[in-house]
């Protein structure tokens, strides 16, 4: 995808100093050129194929592996390791177990976009569907469990919030903070509500209820 990528920029800006000399010239209507364009067309049209299928399949298989290491995010709990919580920067071995599958796709995403050169908004594009995935299954999951089981405990969701505290981090450190930021937003919001205590919920949602309530009412004009 990588040599495709650059394969395509380079004939596309070939294409563009032809055209730009043949108006210069008044050769814009010359048969073998209409020809040759024509078959820049058909060829810049097949390399940009390759790269879309290419990169759909990519993403898909990464997805996949995401797709079973993600729920560890909604079910581990950071402060069982018996030590002090890593912070940005930190290696991927000295994450908590459950967070090392997941940064472990990512870290290894990282590595082979960076292996094989891969051109900057490819690399954001790529790591833009991984994070827009896990943010969406991390959601839907959330959502799930909370139907009909216990699920929304205020000991629960610090250690969701912690969770992804690490991971955001980790990513901050490789790189990745201002993409991930941007895709995780929704399922922050909702684990911030989370830890939100059911008492200090009550009490925001009753306090307008109460002084409604309390006011005297005014007979109309």
């Amino acid at each position: 995808m990588a040599n495709t990528t650059e394969l395509l920029s380079f004939v596309q800006e070939k294409v563009l100093e032809m055209e730009k000399e043949a108006d210069q010239e008044g050769l814009s209507s010359d048969p073998q050129l209409c020809n040759d364009l024509e078959l820049c067309d058909e060829a810049m049209a097949l390399l940009d194929e390759v790269i879309m299928c290419t990169f759909q399949q990519s993403v898909y298989y990464l997805t996949k592996t995401l797709y079973s290491t993600l729920p560890a995010l909604l079910d581990s709990n950071p402060f069982t390791a018996g030590a002090d919580l890593p912070g940005p920067g930190a290696e991927l071995g000295a994450m908590p177990p459950g967070l090392r599958p997941t940064l472990g796709v990512f870290q290894a995403a990282l590595e082979l976009t960076s292996q094989c050169e891969l051109h900057p908004d490819l690399v954001s594009q790529t790591f833009g569907y991984l994070f827009f995935f896990s943010n969406a299954s991390l959601l839907n999951s959330l959502m799930e469990r909370g139907q009909g089981r216990p699920f929304y405990q205020w000991s629960r969701a610090v250690q969701i919030r912690t969770n992804l505290d690490l991971v955001l981090d980790w990513l901050q450190g490789a790189g990745l903070g201002d993409i991930a930021t941007e895709f995780f937003r929704k399922l922050s919001i909702a684990v911030n509500l989370l830890c939100v205590p059911r008492t200090s919920l009550l009490k925001v949602i009753l306090e307008p209820l109460t002084s409604n309530s309390s006011t005297p009412l005014t007979s109309p004009p």
